[in-house]
């Protein structure tokens, strides 16, 4: 019955990579994502610093929220984790496409914020374990990076279908549908097999693996600059992507058409995912961790020296490194945290990309709204070339630290492994 039991487990934990596969599919066939700041630009009367200011209690809230809940996830459940995301993501689309007034669609905005502090930790983190208990966590970096090959397949289909949709009903049909997709990644989430915790869990309560998952993501210095690093990068990515529907709508493309120009920055995610395993292993994990900020910091300079609609081509490599970041450094952390903690230090992660986000959005509406695309590029340029390569530069020195420890305490205790082998024999 034992023997039954475990390859019944293994069989389970390996259902879960598909299911994994499958719920962020769902959760990321968003088809409001190539109108979205049109949609709230034209129909809704928004300025883009009305749009941006959306995001600051959007990105506070996981900020507050994002820890807690990946505590959850640990103590709970990564299934219950999923599956409060996914319904709180579900009612927030739901009032963001019938929403008239700014108020409504920032309570909307604040409630999907909600949602993703449940999910964000929770899927990694049973992804990771699952693999773990059947021994095939070394293929984390390679299947994380196909889920987020995944992701971004998904978020191209929706915006190839989603802008046409709009164009051909309104602004509001691409939003409904998508809560559809959302409702349908519950039952999934639902029949996903739940992982064994290397730990007590029945012992340690709520607070306690609260305050040492932050403890622990802050004793290691290589660890803390990685999660340092993580968030400026997210941020100095995430914000310019957010610009390139202004950017098309100001260059003349109709509403029809944005989703044909922004596929190929998710086609590049993409496949730039899909490479992000082949990439580190060539580079190297060092040199492929230095090249994403020096990438991201020509693009947004090229978007700040060229005012044409070609110039549109830059937002691909910003596309790229989002595709690349997230296998390369979800990896790197997940290899240096126990399971018992894991989404709750992943959540750490999370909270200083939300955290940054917070400040910067509407720092950028303002900066476009008053002064123009191109400064706001600018602006970003510089944060990337100079903020995210210093921290960098300390993660690295941190990281040889680190070994040239370990080395040392590899040669002190090798005589005492010598005595211990004679006295063996």
């Amino acid at each position: 019955m034992d023997l039954i039991g475990r390859i019944r487990d293994e069989m389970a934990f390996e259902g879960n990579i598909w299911k994994s596969y499958l719920y962020r599919f769902l959760m990321r066939f968003e088809l409001w994502l190539p109108i979205w700041v049109v949609y709230l630009q034209k129909q809704r009367g928004f300025s883009l610093t009305q749009i941006t200011l959306l995001d600051v209690p959007f990105f506070l809230l996981i900020v507050l929220a994002e820890v807690p809940t990946g505590a959850v996830a640990d103590r709970f459940g990564r299934r219950v984790s999923l599956v409060l995301g996914s319904s709180f993501i579900a009612v927030a689309f739901f009032v963001f496409g019938i929403a008239d007034n700014y108020l409504v669609i920032l309570v909307s905005w604040t409630a999907w914020g909600f949602g993703v502090t449940f999910q964000s930790g929770a899927d990694t983190a049973i992804l990771y374990d699952s693999l773990k208990q059947v021994g095939r966590e070394d293929d984390f970096q390679k299947i994380n990076s196909r889920m987020w090959a995944l992701t971004s397949l998904a978020a191209l289909l929706a915006i190839l279908i989603g802008a046409p949709i709009a164009e051909a009903t309104s602004f509001t049909v691409p939003i409904f549908m998508s809560v559809g997709f959302v409702l349908a990644a519950i039952p999934v989430a639902l029949s996903m097999h739940e992982p064994r915790h290397e730990r007590d869990a029945t012992s340690e309560p709520y607070f306690e693996t609260l305050r040492k998952g932050i403890r622990e993501a802050w004793s290691s210095p290589a660890l803390r600059y990685i999660i340092l690093f993580s968030s400026v990068l997210f941020s100095a990515t995430f914000t310019p992507l957010v610009f390139q529907q202004p950017f098309l709508d100001g260059h003349g493309v109709t509403t029809g058409s944005l989703g044909l120009w922004q596929a190929p920055v998710r086609a590049a995610g993409i496949v730039s995912a899909l490479l992000a395993y082949q990439f580190v292993a060539r580079a190297g994990q060092r040199r492929a961790f230095f090249a994403l900020p020096i990438v991201l910091a020509a693009c947004n300079f090229a978007l700040a020296g060229v005012d044409r609609t070609w110039a549109y081509a830059a937002f691909i490599g910003i596309g790229t490194v989002a595709g690349l970041q997230n296998p390369l450094l979800l990896t790197y952390i997940n290899k240096r945290i126990p399971s018992e903690r894991r989404a709750t230090i992943l959540s750490v992660q999370s909270v200083g990309g939300n955290f940054i986000l917070a400040g910067m959005q509407p720092v950028g509406g303002l900066i476009a709204d008053n002064l123009g695309l191109r400064p706001l590029f600018l602006v970003f340029a510089s944060l990337t070339i100079v903020v995210a390569t210093a921290i960098l530069l300390l993660w690295s020195r941190a990281e040889d630290e680190e070994s040239a420890l370990a080395e040392l305490n590899r040669e002190l205790l090798a005589p005492e492994r010598a005595r211990e082998t004679v006295s063996a024999s």
